[in-house]
């Protein structure tokens, strides 16, 4: 059947209509901006917490559109006879378009992160004053309980929220957690591997060494679940 009329996603008319993909094209764009709509719904609330569910339900939905509709991979080309379940876009405007709002989405939610990188940036070493051995100064060691005290405080809160948010696909899950491992983890091996080994505080030194990395580690293990 000819189609004789203009559409929405298809303005050409007669026989120079477009096929069944552009129709398919012209639904995903509307899903796809209807699912960005919704996310930035979360931004309104000016609270972070608000704008992490609004990055994670994008990741979400697009890995989850990826996932069903998108190309298998090579090795997953056999299909079943029955079509309507297996329907695929094989289109590259499909991949491209979602996988570049998912990539999107994951590093808009990594950069929440990144506060935490504050209290981890390095001290110089000609800046701190020791009374002896490795002893610092009253000065010194405020510095770095400062530091241990801020980092605390922040991945408590950050974590307390952070842990609410659900990603039911494990594998999206485990690129998620690395993500994030990958943002302030290093940064803090090194930070706490340097100054746990000096006496910055009298008194409650594991006060501010609560958090082995190895701690912060299986925490983090244990996000969206």
């Amino acid at each position: 059947v000819t189609k004789r009329r203009a559409l929405p996603w298809d303005p050409k008319i007669g026989d120079d209509a477009g096929e069944l993909d552009s129709y398919i094209r012209f639904l995903m764009t509307r899903l796809l901006g209807n699912l960005q709509q919704k996310s930035l719904n979360y931004s309104k609330h000016n609270e972070e917490h608000f704008v992490a569910k609004g990055f994670i339900f994008m990741v979400n939905n697009t890995s989850y559109l990826l996932k069903q509709l998108g190309p298998l991979p090579e090795t997953h080309h056999n299909r079943d006879n029955d079509e309507a379940e297996n329907y695929r876009i094989d289109s590259a405007w499909f991949s491209d378009k979602t996988e570049k709002i998912l990539e999107n989405e994951k590093e808009k939610y990594f950069s929440l992160w990144e506060e935490l990188n504050k209290y981890l940036s390095s001290v110089d070493n000609n800046a701190l004053e020791y009374q002896k051995d490795n002893v610092l100064s009253l000065d010194s060691g405020r510095v770095i309980k400062s530091r241990f005290s801020g980092f605390n405080e922040s991945f408590e809160k950050m974590y307390e929220f952070h842990k609410k948010l659900s990603v039911t696909d494990e594998q999206l899950r485990a690129k998620l957690i690395a993500g994030v491992k990958h943002v302030f983890l290093p940064k803090y091996q090194t930070f706490y591997g340097k100054f746990s080994k000096v006496q910055f505080s009298k008194k409650n030194m594991e006060q501010y060494l609560k958090y082995k990395p190895e701690k912060i580690d299986s925490m983090l293990n244990a996000l969206y679940v």
